[in-house]
């Protein structure tokens, strides 16, 4: 498909980066431009996506997506560039992503995912602080008994 090569530059980015042959400045550069070259592409993607749909007979103005996945940056946290790495391979995967943006509180995100029925939860966080909020989330879910998968991810978690 037309965003294959993209994916790949990325792989081999991600590849670099844990290899400590690239740095962060790198990756947050190549990161905007997949974000901008993903733009560009969208509606030729849109566009091969409706003509499949059309030639296996289903609705084209009904997408069939591989799952609905949403991504916050937590409370307290303004850092986004992992999320929106993450967000923009997941939407080139064929996922529906809901960007909920940053310093987003607890009980926004657990009401979003609700209201959307998403497949997954993804949260980031850069800072220190950020990880206790993402063990907040992860509490609050299971005192909600939602069995929703949550996936985290930023420089505190790893």
């Amino acid at each position: 498909s037309i965003e294959g090569p993209l994916m790949q530059g990325m792989g081999i980015i991600g590849d670099l980066f844990g290899a400590g042959k690239m740095f962060l400045p790198q990756v947050i550069k190549s990161a905007r431009v997949m974000k901008k070259a993903v733009a560009y592409l969208t509606p030729f993607m849109e566009e091969e996506k409706r003509a499949k749909a059309i030639e296996l007979g289903e609705d084209p103005d009904q997408p069939k997506y591989n799952g609905v996945v949403l991504m916050a940056t937590v409370k307290g946290d303004v850092h986004d560039i992992g999320k929106n790495i993450v967000g923009v391979v997941l939407g080139c995967n064929n996922y529906k992503v809901v960007d909920m943006g940053v310093m987003v509180p607890c009980d926004k995100i657990l009401e979003c995912a609700i209201k959307e029925k998403v497949d997954v939860i993804g949260l980031s966080g850069l800072i220190t602080p950020s990880l206790d909020e993402m063990v907040y989330v992860a509490e609050q879910m299971k005192a909600r008994g939602m069995k929703t998968p949550l996936m985290i991810g930023g420089a505190t978690t790893s």
